[in-house]
């Protein structure tokens, strides 16, 4: 399964986020290109502790539908919600500000998360409870590609 962690997955995904252009438009849904790219890097933003979540979490959240989705089986387009604390059509998270510096900014986050260690104490994802670095590195994986796929790249 394709995972953030495993070099060749992240290349592909960088090598995606690098054929970006200022002038992209979605597919689908309401966001611009650099509203994409600052959603992106919040989700690591929350994997790694810098922004908080809630947790709402239940027991068929953590031990069946995380399971699901970490396979990779895709969420209907518009029926999953941001986490309230990085909805950018709420006017949290990350504003965007020029598409280099929100694209840069995104490449530099992934490379930190990378660094860190597996010890690293990683923020239970709002949803699905807590996650290990590499099930965090599925779901980044699986976020990035759905995101990059709405901009056509």
């Amino acid at each position: 399964m394709k995972n953030i962690l495993i070099a060749q997955n992240r290349e592909e995904i960088l090598g995606r986020i690098n054929n970006l252009k200022e002038t992209d438009a979605a597919l689908w849904g309401k966001m611009s290109v650099n509203k994409m790219l600052c959603h992106l890097a919040d989700q690591i933003r929350v994997a790694t502790n810098q922004i908080k979540v809630k947790d709402f979490s239940n027991f068929f959240s953590r031990t069946i539908a995380s399971k699901i989705v970490l396979l990779g089986i895709p969420a209907p387009k518009g029926k999953i919600k941001t986490f309230p604390e990085i909805d950018l059509a709420k006017g949290n998270g990350t504003k965007p500000t020029t598409f280099e510096n929100d694209r840069s900014q995104l490449k530099e986050i992934v490379s930190g998360f990378i660094e860190k260690d597996n010890s690293f104490n990683y923020q239970p994802h709002g949803a699905f409870g807590p996650f290990t670095k590499e099930q965090w590195g599925r779901i980044i994986y699986i976020h990035f590609d759905h995101h990059l796929k709405q901009f056509g790249a």
